[in-house]
């Protein structure tokens, strides 16, 4: 029988010694567990020190950049989870935004611009919660204003004029639930004039069988045929 202490010493080191392999499994990779990775962007030229990173379980995290088979730099956009968060940069090549769109939680939300290759602004407006929504506008690259007009809920909404370089307004139209007035007007006056060619036609029909039509009568109501 050994002496309490050294029995409470044996037992303080088995202590320890399990404790120290539970600090080495932890820090060791465990086989089925996926683990955080960094890994370089596919087609990244070799001098690229970025690294796109990923989660324990897959999920996209930070600053990812993407590029083609030449190369170039095609789009980057941080990532929360997996979702897409903040500004999206799309390029031209040669390291040039072409567009850049802010986004929340994976979906379009805020400022969205376009540009030129020649850096000059080309399109802005904004979205909302995915749709086109408020002010957009169209310039050409001169930074003179092209087109101007307003979305609700991704359709064109209320007056849109057309510039031509000079800034002279070349057109305009006003748009209620995304169809231009102009258009709903021509609509309704071509069924204005489809109902009347009707009616004259019914009228003429009626006249050839000897109906007589009583003024504020339709030619189509029930009437007896006069007898000859």
């Amino acid at each position: 029988m050994l002496p309490l202490r050294v029995q409470f010493k044996i037992a303080l080191l088995k202590k320890c010694f399990l404790l120290a392999i539970l600090c080495v499994a932890t820090l060791l990779p465990v086989s089925g567990f996926s683990q955080a990775k960094e890994e370089k962007p596919k087609y990244a030229p070799g001098r690229e020190k970025h690294r796109n990173k990923t989660d324990e379980i897959g999920r996209k995290q930070g600053t990812w950049m993407f590029y083609n088979n030449f190369g170039e730099k095609i789009s980057e956009i941080d990532f929360v989870n997996d979702q897409k968060e903040g500004i999206e940069r799309k390029f031209y090549g040669y390291n040039k935004v072409r567009e850049e769109t802010e986004f929340l939680a994976a979906v379009k939300d805020g400022q969205y611009t376009r540009y030129y290759f020649s850096g000059q602004v080309a399109k802005e407006g904004f979205y909302k919660e995915g749709k086109k929504d408020g002010k957009w506008t169209r310039y050409f690259e001169d930074g003179s204003i092209r087109q101007e007009g307003n979305y609700k809920m991704n359709k064109r909404d209320g007056v849109w004029k057309t510039y031509n370089r000079k800034g002279t307004v070349v057109s305009q139209s006003t748009y209620h639930n995304g169809v231009d007035a102009a258009v709903i007007e021509a609509a309704s006056q071509k069924k204005k004039e489809e109902e009347k060619k009707a009616a004259e036609k019914r009228a003429a029909e009626d006249k050839k069988k000897g109906i007589p039509v009583k003024k504020g009568l339709k030619s189509d109501s029930t009437v007896t045929p006069v007898k000859k």
